[in-house]
């Protein structure tokens, strides 16, 4: 029932119809205290009809409600909502650190800072008369009173600490103040949010909804996955300033956190510590991928993967800079993080072939590395490209004690070097005797 009030209300805010909108949205949230989305519609027909500072009020019951359940991105949308409209308003802030306290509980490193107290209720919320019968002043009064009162269901785990990507690695005042700058948006679905290739000057979190992510491969668009609430993406081309490789895609109604550039650098100006912790976090989650997708990782149990991630060093390479030189020996193996390689080899016969593009995942270097002789191909960086590197002495460890990744390489070595000679090979020259008999049969007909 409330779903169908719920689409009927949205239907009537299509129309402009705030008035009997807000009527809706009360009274679904009134038979089901705890429709927190009826609840901040409900704000924004208040913020139509001119009553900002009630608005306010409903954003903040809101977001204290979805705290209690531990829907925090939720939370901090309605807090987010509420300070466009009040941007000084003391229980949204004071909320919002109570939301930061939660997520970052016993996170390594961070001192535990006593969160500010819940507000006393303002309403209790036990209106009997059926709001859609209501207009006017009658109207707004009785249904602040429903949707200020708080949500008696849902209890936070004091004990948890629920995800909240990101935001629970910062410092709490470097939380409040970027949760005022960033963007909230409400996109609707099949909108292309981050488009392959494209500048990646900003990263998302999903609050609510759904999204795919595609990749184009030989002209066709690929499905790699999907991604949810709390997932997030863009962070590795804003950190690196490579272009994104995937494109995102809703898959329904969705709404984001939208976080650019100019945010963070103004968060920056006050906070200088803010671009190391992006940094970190970029780095951890080019770890992570890395570690369930690179075939490298793949030889190994889960167990020992970070062992050997921890080998290699961050390095990042600008459009045409060079990671291999052919002729030249290999300064050590590089493993794509974001951004693509593309492999070269002079022609023979002129020219310079091109034998491919290496993208996340992928390394460079082992062929020279295995056999200990110059590079066969140039590797150069097409654009800024992030890859973990690992110089040749630890190379030579790492083989000896991982012989199942010293047998994927020499493996991989061996497929590179035969695609390479099939590149290189010269068209095939019909012989001159098939041609006489070829002309000969021809003449005998």
């Amino acid at each position: 029932m409330s779903e169908s009030l719920r689409e009927l209300g949205m239907d009537l805010i299509e129309e402009r119809q705030f008035e009997r909108a807000l009527a809706v949205f009360a009274e679904s949230v009134r038979r089901r205290p705890a429709d927190h989305r009826s609840r901040m519609l409900a704000a924004r027909c208040l913020a139509e009809l001119g009553e900002r500072e009630r608005a306010v009020t409903v954003y903040h019951a809101s977001a204290e409600g979805l705290l209690r359940r531990d829907y925090l991105l939720s939370s901090m949308a309605a807090c987010k909502l509420g300070l466009e409209l009040a941007p000084q308003e003391r229980r949204l802030k004071d909320t919002l650190a109570r939301i930061h306290a939660r997520a970052a509980r016993n996170a390594a490193g961070k001192a535990s800072v006593p969160p500010p107290l819940p507000p006393d209720p303002m309403f209790d919320g036990k209106v009997e008369a059926d709001l859609l019968e209501l207009m006017g002043e009658e109207l707004i009064g009785r249904a602040l009173e429903v949707l200020a009162a708080p949500d008696p269901g849902g209890v936070a785990d004091p004990s948890s600490r629920p995800p909240l990507p990101l935001f629970a690695d910062l410092d709490r005042e470097v939380f409040l103040d970027l949760v005022q700058r960033m963007a909230w948006r409400s996109v609707p679905a099949g909108t292309v949010i981050s488009q392959e290739g494209d500048t990646g000057d900003a990263l998302y979190v999903i609050v609510a909804g759904k999204a795919e992510v595609t990749r184009l491969v030989e002209g066709q668009r690929k499905a790699l996955g999907r991604l949810g609430g709390g997932s997030i993406f863009g962070e590795l081309s804003l950190i690196t300033g490579t272009p994104p490789t995937a494109s995102v895609t809703t898959t329904v109604d969705t709404e984001v956190f939208e976080i650019r550039r100019e945010h963070l650098n103004a968060v920056a100006r006050t906070f200088p510590s803010v671009p190391q912790v992006l940094a970190e976090f970029a780095q951890q989650r080019m770890a992570r991928n890395m570690m369930a997708t690179s075939p490298l990782f793949q030889q190994l149990p889960e167990s020992e993967r970070a062992a050997l991630l921890g080998r290699f060093t961050f390095k990042a390479l600008q459009p045409r800079d060079r990671a291999l030189t052919e002729g030249e020996l290999a300064p050590g193996l590089f493993l794509v993080l974001a951004g693509e390689l593309v492999v070269q080899k002079e022609d023979p016969a002129g020219g310079v072939v091109s034998l491919g593009v290496l993208r996340e995942g992928e390394v460079a270097g082992e062929i020279s590395l295995l056999m200990g002789t110059p590079a066969t191909a140039t590797v150069v960086a097409t654009r800024k490209t992030a890859t973990a590197f690992m110089d040749r002495a630890a190379f030579g460890e790492l083989v000896k004690e991982y012989p199942s990744v010293k047998t994927y390489l020499e493996q991989l070595s061996e497929r590179r070097q035969r695609q390479t000679a099939e590149a290189l090979r010269p068209a095939e020259i019909i012989d001159a005797d098939e041609l006489v008999i070829e002309a000969d049969s021809a003449g005998a007909a």
